[in-house]
């Protein structure tokens, strides 16, 4: 591969993140420096209320500031960024996450070798739980789909959290140990990867109807794969994810309702592909009746409506 990276735009959301994005966004203007026009950074601002918008075009004169009338929620945030983007490939960073090295340069590299890949993503370490968060797979249980780890994330978490707390140059020291081995499939999550721009568009990007945010990542990974495409781990790049904090600081409590809901929105759209599935639409009014009981009556209208194909909840 080329000693220079190739043409690449950088979406980073923003909600209310005055305090929390800075910090990246110092770090990605030695590539904007770097590379120029071949290294764009897009903020898309979730109409924030805390002024983010102003204060980073401020801050930051090379940024492309794109600004939110409404509120529109995640993955239409992505989409709203996205739709400013002029290079080759394209880049989402959470704004909580924190870059080890240049991971981006290894993550093209392998979409250029392995042209079956949708979108390349670095490790994630999880800083608070302390693990990789991203080598898992979905396994189906009672009606739904969830995440559980790969055997490759032990490996990797006890390889990034001794290299986090030691001395040594923690990117090249991944480069060394990971080789040129190959990517390791696994699902995709959204606080960092890149694919190309081109396919990312074929699929329609992020579906706005996993509002406000969840599923939105595992829903585009699943659109990739009825056209063959996959997503995969670059072990010889990673970054840093201080996880949820903007969310836990907006939204607390009711963020395990958009899960929820989100998750029965995946399973609904691609219950074709879910083969492991048994029984799902009894499961699912069997949920809408535990709910009926106290629970949380826009989940049981939620499993109400899936069990007997009502449409869109």
């Amino acid at each position: 591969m080329a000693d220079e990276m190739a043409t690449l735009s950088i979406v980073i959301p923003t909600y209310n993140a005055l305090g929390k994005v800075e910090g990246l966004l110092t770090r990605l203007c030695h590539f904007h420096t770097k590379y120029g026009s071949g290294c764009e950074v897009i903020v898309s601002d979730d109409a924030s209320t805390d002024g983010t918008a102003a204060q980073l075009r401020n801050q930051f004169p090379w940024l492309t500031v794109v600004e939110g009338r409404t509120n529109r929620g995640f993955g239409a945030n992505v989409m709203a960024g996205a739709a400013h983007a002029k290079n080759e490939y394209l880049a989402t960073l959470n704004t909580d996450i924190e870059l080890v090295g240049n991971p981006f340069k290894d993550l093209i590299d392998e979409l250029q070798r392995h042209p079956r890949l949708f979108a390349t993503m670095p490790l994630i370490f999880n800083r608070r739980l302390e693990k990789v968060e991203n080598l898992s797979r979905l396994y189906c249980r009672r009606g739904l789909v969830w995440h559980t780890e790969l055997p490759e994330e032990e490996q990797w978490s006890s390889m990034l959290r001794e290299l986090l707390t030691s001395t040594a140059d923690v990117k090249a020291r991944l480069h060394d140990v990971a080789g040129t081995g190959r990517p390791i499939l696994s699902v995709l999550c959204a606080a960092a990867f890149v694919c190309r721009r081109e396919r990312f568009e074929q699929l329609g990007g992020f579906d706005p109807r996993y509002f406000p945010f969840y599923w939105e990542d595992v829903d585009l990974d699943y659109k990739a794969r009825r056209y063959g495409w996959r997503c995969a781990v670059v072990p010889r790049a990673a970054v840093i994810h201080r996880h949820s904090e903007t969310i836990d600081q907006v939204h607390g409590e009711r963020k395990l309702q958009f899960l929820r809901l989100n998750q029965l929105r995946f399973v609904s759209a691609h219950l074709d592909q879910l083969k492991e599935l048994r029984g799902a639409r009894l499961w699912w009014w069997m949920r809408s009746v535990r709910e009926a009981f106290g629970g949380d009556p826009f989940l049981r209208r939620a499993y109400f409506r899936a069990a007997f194909g009502l449409g869109d909840f």
